[in-house]
């Protein structure tokens, strides 16, 4: 319970369950409209809420799930590391430490400037360069949480860290592929 407003703290894998659960709905209105297809956003922002009803009634009466805080050392939980940077992080993670029975290629993230001018980020592998570029505003969340970091030999540059090679091995070893996943686990 937090002292100071009298609320239990928040749980982050509740939350980020929540996260999910709206951007599949902004997804699927997107898609719908696009297409001309019937639209009930305001039905599944209800479902969604009822939803979280329950399970707020069910945790008043059973009490809060114990909140689990991240620990600042091994490896993140993969339902932790918001939407958007989980997406690079998997791609980086792909071509640079690899999966299954491949080695791993090695690579690094260096400075670049996206389409739209921002400062940005291009995966440059040891045979060739990774074509999509990653905002800057994609790598700072992970770098935050520890799973990229500076490179030892050219600081300009950036590599996955310890940190995130132990999340990515933890992610492939519970039987991660894309796009699923494994955010509801």
């Amino acid at each position: 319970m937090n002292k100071r407003s009298g609320r239990t703290p928040a749980d982050p894998y509740r939350k980020a369950r929540f996260r999910e659960i709206a951007r599949e709905i902004v997804a699927k209105d997107r898609h719908n409209r696009k297409y001309g297809l019937s639209v009930d956003t305001a039905g599944a922002i209800a479902n969604a809420l009822e939803r979280a009803y329950r399970e707020g009634i069910h945790d008043g009466e059973n009490g809060p799930a114990p909140v689990v805080a991240q620990s600042d050392s091994g490896p993140v939980k993969w339902a932790l590391i918001p939407p958007r940077p989980r997406d690079a992080f998997w791609t980086i993670c792909l071509f640079t430490l690899s999966r299954g029975d491949r080695p791993p290629s090695g690579g690094r993230l260096v400075p670049a400037i996206t389409e739209r001018g921002t400062p940005g980020w291009m995966l440059d592998l040891q045979e060739r360069t990774y074509e999509k570029l990653f905002g800057d505003r994609t790598i700072a969340p992970l770098m935050r949480l520890g799973l990229i970091e500076e490179a030892s030999d050219v600081p300009a540059h950036r590599v996955v860290s310890k940190r995130g090679e132990e999340t990515w091995g933890q992610f492939v070893q519970r039987g991660g592929h894309y796009p699923d996943d494994l955010t509801n686990n």
